[in-house]
């Protein structure tokens, strides 16, 4: 079976565009901790017990993300708290990488378009 996208049920309302990962078989958002392995991004908003598209994590192409803040094009984000991405962290900490921003974004909010990678590789942050 090769599918770029899958629906789940949501165990929480979800934003559009933001990092996710199962919880008791739902949908949550994934955190800016090292353990949580996203499973891809959710396309739309949805409520609470709703049906969310994700796009899985492992297929090919580009993804739109959530911004936490300024991030130049290029450089390269990681999990930040709910289910957003962010440029290298500032708080002392273990941190997953996601990919590449492809784009920069400005502030916190922002949806630019981003190269997923894999799982293994975090970075730890500390003496900030």
């Amino acid at each position: 079976m090769n599918k770029d996208s899958k629906t789940f049920v949501a165990g929480a309302a979800l934003a559009q565009k933001r990092l996710v990962k199962l919880a008791s078989g739902e949908l949550a958002y994934n955190t800016a901790t090292s353990t949580d392995d996203y499973i891809g991004v959710n396309d739309y908003a949805v409520a609470e017990d709703d049906n969310a598209n994700v796009i899985l994590a492992n297929r090919g192409g580009t993804v739109e993300l959530t911004a936490a803040g300024a991030i130049t094009a290029g450089a390269r984000i990681y999990a930040a708290a709910d289910g957003k991405v962010q440029a290298v962290p500032a708080v002392d900490a273990t941190y997953r990488l996601v990919g590449i921003a492809l784009v920069a974004a400005t502030a916190d909010g922002d949806i630019i378009e981003c190269l997923l990678c894999g799982w293994a590789e975090t970075l730890t942050v500390t003496g900030s």
